[in-house]
């Protein structure tokens, strides 16, 4: 017999034929003197194969478990519905053949039915359950460690090399901020890539918000990523890293949303004992240094990635112009790079990554670099998923003002005090 891809019943040979499974479900009907025998059994095995199926779900349970409870066998699958899909007409026939024998056990298909729907719900909650677990897990802000150490920083056909050193160890995020870790923060969602397989809208104070909760968080303003990092550092108890007490922002622009910017000529300082970035408490951005550093895994690789120098490998790291399909992905799909043990995605590629610095076009060498105390542009490093494989290696630098939807961030905390 040739199986189509819906379900067929062949009522001369009494089998059901579920063609959409690996193998084929037979139920007999009619075909001996047992089923004659035995209909309450056999009722109950044909509803079995109904609901592993698919065929029946809970609103027919229910239906057929609230005529049970008056004395009826009614048939679980309505009129109207058997109407609109004929697959569904022809078992509702079926189902009627049986509603014509007198001597069928009411009590034990009842029971049947009851336990039927309870195995529904604890299907259900253990979804809801693993869903749940699921949405923590986007949720859960990884750090982790990352030695000192020395390394050659720069590199384009047009910049000489640097020496840096770098003195003290520090945590790392493992991602980059993602929309779900961003919209728990901030209460919102600015971020441009929402819609997707993995798409989902929730409640956060109140509020819906959509979002794809494992890509990675973007339309942020660096001020915008500045609060996030003060904000967290408030949240476990640690001296927020900067002071933006004296900064005047503008009054069109928030945060929460990720448009917030600075009027221009605004400062802010490090909220440290000597004023130091590197000797703050709290989360914050890393430095230009910090970001070469960790490119290079730190400070190991000297070619255009981390990996190597060729471009033949980038797509097993970093999403980028060729393998991206025009936006951001979520987070910890590619090869990480391993640094002191542990994993870091992204570095390369997906988003470009806000850091501390303001752009200046000499590098900053020596002990413990940091760029300008001022300046018109903040710096972007790593590359981005719109960027091509030249614009997405260890030294390449970007330099804006505003907001993009290729532009994230991760933070990171100085761990030891400065020597």
């Amino acid at each position: 017999m040739k199986l189509t891809k819906h379900l067929l019943l062949s009522l001369g040979m009494g089998f059901i034929i579920a063609s959409t499974t690996p193998l084929a479900l037979a139920v007999p009907l009619f075909k001996c003197s047992h089923a004659l025998l035995n209909p309450t059994a056999n009722l109950i095995s044909y509803f079995s194969q109904l609901l592993e199926l698919k065929i029946l779900n809970e609103r027919e349970l229910y239906r057929l478990i609230d005529g049970l409870k008056q004395n009826k066998l009614l048939n679980p699958i309505s009129t109207e519905e058997a109407e609109i899909h004929s697959t569904l007409q022809i078992h509702r026939a079926e189902i009627n053949k049986y509603l014509e024998i007198t001597y069928l056990d009411l009590d034990k298909i009842l029971q049947w039915a009851n336990e039927a729907l309870i195995k529904k719900e604890l299907v259900k909650v253990r979804r809801e359950k693993t869903k749940e677990e699921t949405k923590r897990s986007y949720n859960r802000i990884e750090f982790l460690a990352v030695p000192p150490g020395k390394f050659m920083m720069g590199g384009s056909r047009n910049r000489a090399k640097v020496e840096v050193s770098l003195t003290h160890h520090v945590s790392v995020m493992s991602t980059v901020v993602t929309q779900i870790q961003w919209s728990e923060l901030m209460g919102e969602n600015p971020s441009y890539f929402v819609n997707g397989k993995s798409s989902l809208t929730t409640i956060i104070n109140g509020n819906s918000v959509k979002m794809n909760p494992n890509n990675p968080v973007e339309m942020v303003s660096w001020w915008s990523a500045v609060v996030f990092a003060n904000r967290l550092s408030e949240k476990y108890g640690l001296a927020p890293a900067y002071d933006l007490s004296k900064v005047k922002f503008n009054e069109k622009t928030r945060a929460e949303n990720g448009t917030l910017q600075a009027e221009e000529g605004s400062v802010f300082q490090i909220n440290s004992p000597n004023g130091n970035i590197y000797e703050a408490s709290g989360f914050r951005l890393p430095t230009e240094a910090e970001q070469e550093y960790l490119l290079r895994g730190a400070g190991k690789s000297n070619g255009n990635y981390h990996f190597s120098d060729p471009e033949d490998y980038i797509g097993d790291y970093a999403w980028f112009q060729e393998n991206s399909s025009g936006s951001t992905q979520p987070v910890g799909i590619l090869k990480p790079l391993i640094i002191g043990g542990g994993s870091f995605y992204d570095l390369h590629g997906n988003v470009s990554e806000w850091g501390n610095d303001f752009y200046d076009q000499v590098l900053s060498g020596g002990k413990n670099p940091v760029g300008p105390a001022t300046g018109e542009y903040h710096l972007l490093r790593g590359g981005n998923w719109q960027n091509a494989a030249q614009f997405v290696t260890s030294w390449a630098r970007d330099a804006q003002t505003n907001i993009y939807d290729h532009a994230g961030f991760r933070l990171v905390r100085t761990l030891d005090p400065m020597p």
